[in-house]
């Protein structure tokens, strides 16, 4: 019987993929508030759904660059970046609402679109994953 493979996480390639992640995700969802805020688009508009798709995709580009940065646990050192990137974000959210006076928001929220963009993260690892040269065992 074979042992399963270990898990390692690289939490320099975590926090680095995650600021990677927060990089463009953050003018993105900034731009998308901005834009509803003013009432230049509603949040059922086509384009903001476009917006949540662009700001998932930078979740792919933070779990690209997590499995590029770790050699080894692609996927789950991707999703942890991921994850940690969403948690952040919302955590910086809370911070500037508490301090606006506004409500926070709740939560269970935060854990779901953690994991939304862990998923995301982990197609962008996959596909690092795909596209790398794939390394020989020797015999």
């Amino acid at each position: 019987m074979t042992e399963p493979a270990r898990i390692t996480l690289y939490w320099s390639a975590i926090w680095r993929a995650a600021v990677t992640t927060i990089t463009f995700a953050v003018p993105l969802s900034l731009a998308q508030t901005l834009l509803i805020d003013r009432g230049e688009i509603e949040k059922s508009d086509p384009i903001n759904y476009l917006l949540y798709l662009a700001i998932m995709f930078c979740g792919a580009l933070g779990g690209f660059a997590a499995a590029k940065l770790a050699p080894k646990s692609m996927l789950e050192n991707g999703a942890a970046a991921g994850a940690l990137a969403a948690i952040l974000i919302q955590l910086a959210g809370a911070i500037r609402r508490t301090f606006a006076g506004e409500s926070i928001s709740n939560p269970l929220g935060w854990i779901l679109l953690a994991f939304l963009m862990a998923t995301f993260a982990m197609f962008g690892a996959m596909v690092h994953r795909a596209t790398s040269p794939k390394e020989e065992t020797p015999s």
